[in-house]
């Protein structure tokens, strides 16, 4: 599945998400408002797994450096199913492991 961002209509946050294209855009996390979907380069598919995975690690470090970890472990989860490298697995595996312990 790819990466999208989403902008809020109202505050005009930007979010990215990994979802299926007939997935609904989610609400916003800052003021709730409808977000709409925004044109990236990161949402059409990609031959090159390195840059995905990339910029999968490189949007689970951003989590994690905010303090939302537990969103770093969900998105680093979900990404693990689609991002089908052992570097994405093991990451989401250590994050899991730490929560865990």
């Amino acid at each position: 599945m790819p990466i999208y961002e989403f902008r809020c209509k109202n505050c005009g946050v930007v979010v990215e998400k990994i979802c299926r294209i007939d997935e609904e855009p989610p609400l916003c996390p800052t003021c709730r408002a409808e977000m709409v979907r925004c044109f990236s380069t990161f949402s059409f598919k990609s031959s090159n797994v390195s840059e995905r995975e990339k910029r999968v690690l490189n949007l689970a470090a951003g989590y994690l450096r905010d303090g939302k970890v537990e969103d770093a472990h969900r998105f680093l989860k979900k990404a693990a199913q689609h991002v089908k490298t052992d570097t994405v697995k093991k990451a989401a595996d250590k994050l899991s492991a730490k929560l865990e312990g």
